[in-house]
Order: structure tokens, then C-alpha cells, then sequence
């Protein structure tokens, strides 16, 4: 009985072998015939090509912005009013958040501005006009003799 048990699962696997391997050549054969059909080039998945992408944001309407006018709105609200943070800055001058970064960072770096406190606590204040001096050395940035 395990002999005969044994026999027949064997024809079924080599019957699931033989029907897999017909449906595998059928697929082959499908996708070459598409392949030719379409000028010996894969059919494409998605978007048809040519055709745009959807409306999306209209150009210009991005957080963008001009940096060199936001720098100076930034700069003029930081005379009027010393001692904030940059998100304060942002909302008095009318700028966005992203664009005021940017700016205060070139200022800073002209040395239109500087500032003070860090992390969440940094403030501004008018700079000095000269640049900014260059950070110091940690410990790994210095060579011994």
C-alpha cells in the first residue's frame, strides 16, 4: 500500500511539473508576441508616454521666493524688533519660515545679523556689517605639531 500511496504522488507532482511548465512557455509566448506587436519594445506600465503630469503647484507658487528681498524684509524687522526667533521673524516680515532661514543665514554670514542662544532659543540681532568670524577648531579639527 505505501508503494502505491507513493506512485501516485509522484505522477501528481510530475503532472503539476508538466501543466506549470506549459503555462510558463504560454507566458513566454504572450509577452514575446506583445513585445512584437508594439515595435520590438516592452509594453509600458502606467502614465502613456507623452502624456504630462497633472496640474500639480503652478510655477513661482512654491516656498521659493526671492532670498535677496526676503533678506531685507528680515533685516528690517529685526531693527524694528531685536531679540526674536526666527519663526517671530518670519510671521512680522511676511515671509515663509523656509525662505526666512535662508535669508538669516546669508545674513548672518555678511554679518548683517547675529545671534544668540541656541537651538529653540536662538534670537537675532543686528550684526555688526562685518562677517562672521569662522568657527573654532574642536578637538578632531586640531594637528599636532
Amino acid at each position: 500500500m505505501p508503494n502505491a500511496t507513493a506512485s501516485q504522488i509522484k505522477d501528481r507532482i510530475a503532472e503539476f511539473v508538466q501543466e506549470l511548465d506549459r503555462l510558463v512557455r504560454k507566458n513566454t509566448l504572450q509577452a514575446l508576441q506583445d513585445v512584437l506587436a508594439h515595435g520590438g519594445t516592452p509594453a509600458r506600465r502606467g502614465r502613456p508616454a507623452g502624456s504630462k503630469r497633472g496640474p500639480g503647484r503652478p510655477k513661482g507658487s512654491g516656498r521659493g521666493g526671492n532670498i535677496d528681498d526676503a533678506a531685507a524684509k528680515v533685516l528690517a524687522h529685526v531693527r524694528a524688533n531685536d531679540g526674536q526667533g526666527i519663526s517671530a521673524i518670519a510671521a512680522g516680515a511676511g515671509v515663509a519660515l523656509p525662505v526666512a532661514k535662508k535669508a538669516a543665514i546669508n545674513l548672518l554670514a555678511e554679518g548683517g545679523l547675529k545671534k544668540s542662544g541656541q537651538k529653540r532659543g536662538t534670537v537675532y540681532h543686528v550684526g555688526s556689517g562685518r562677517p562672521a568670524r569662522a568657527a573654532k577648531a574642536g578637538k578632531r579639527g586640531r594637528r599636532k605639531a
